[in-house]
C-alpha cells in the first residue's frame, strides 16, 4: 500500500540543499515525487514505504515540517491583488476553518496549507465567496493531491458523496466523451 508524507523547509532550499534532503529523505524510506518553491518556502510530497521511520526522519529534519497525511497546499491568486488582504482574513482570521496551518503571502499570491480537517472543496469555497465583488484566481497545488483527497474534491464538487478514486477518470470522462462524440 503507497503512503503518502509531505515536507515543508522553512526557506527556499538550492540544489545542493535539495540534493542533500533527497538523499536523507531516502535514506529514511521517503521518496521526494515533486518540489516546488515559493517565495519563503520549499515542499515536497513523498511517497513513503512501509519501512520507513518517519519519526526517526523528523529528528534528522528538525527545521522541516513532515505531516503523514501530507498537508494541502494551495497557492492562491486572486486576479485583482486587492483582494489578498480579504483572503486572509478569511482563510486565517478568527473565523477559520480548523484545519488551517498556516497562511503566507507570495507576492501577488497567498500559500494556504490546511491538514485533513479540511476539505479542499470548502477552502475554494470560501476563496469564491471572498472574490464575488471581484471574481477570477488561480488556484495551484503546491503538494501533490493523492487519490483519496482528489476523489474527495472531485465528489464534493460534483455532489457525488462517496466517489471511488480508483474509478474517477472512467466513470466521468466515458459520460462526457459520449456527451459530446460526433
Amino acid at each position: 500500500m503507497k503512503r503518502y508524507a509531505s515536507v515543508r523547509f522553512g526557506d527556499v532550499l538550492g540544489q545542493h540543499e535539495r540534493e542533500s534532503a533527497t538523499r536523507t529523505l531516502r535514506s529514511f524510506g521517503a521518496a521526494a515525487t515533486s518540489w516546488r518553491t515559493t517565495a519563503a518556502r520549499t515542499y515536497a510530497g513523498l511517497e513513503v514505504d512501509d519501512r520507513a521511520d518517519l519519526d526517526a526522519l523528523r529528528e534528522r529534519l528538525p527545521s522541516a515540517r513532515l505531516d503523514e497525511p501530507p498537508l494541502r497546499v494551495l497557492r492562491i491568486c486572486p486576479s485583482h491583488g486587492h483582494a489578498l488582504p480579504r483572503l486572509g482574513d478569511a482563510l486565517g482570521g478568527m473565523g477559520r476553518p480548523s484545519g488551517i496551518v498556516d497562511l503566507v503571502p507570495d507576492g501577488d499570491a497567498l500559500v494556504v496549507e490546511f491538514d485533513t480537517r479540511t476539505a479542499p472543496s470548502l477552502v475554494v469555497a470560501l476563496v469564491d465567496v471572498e472574490l464575488a465583488a471581484a471574481p477570477g484566481r488561480t488556484i495551484e497545488p503546491l503538494v501533490p493531491l493523492d487519490d483519496a483527497t482528489l476523489a474527495e474534491f472531485a465528489g464534493d464538487v460534483l455532489g457525488i458523496a462517496a466517489l471511488d478514486a480508483t474509478r474517477i477518470i472512467e466513470t466521468h470522462t466515458v459520460a462526457w466523451l459520449e456527451r459530446t462524440a460526433p
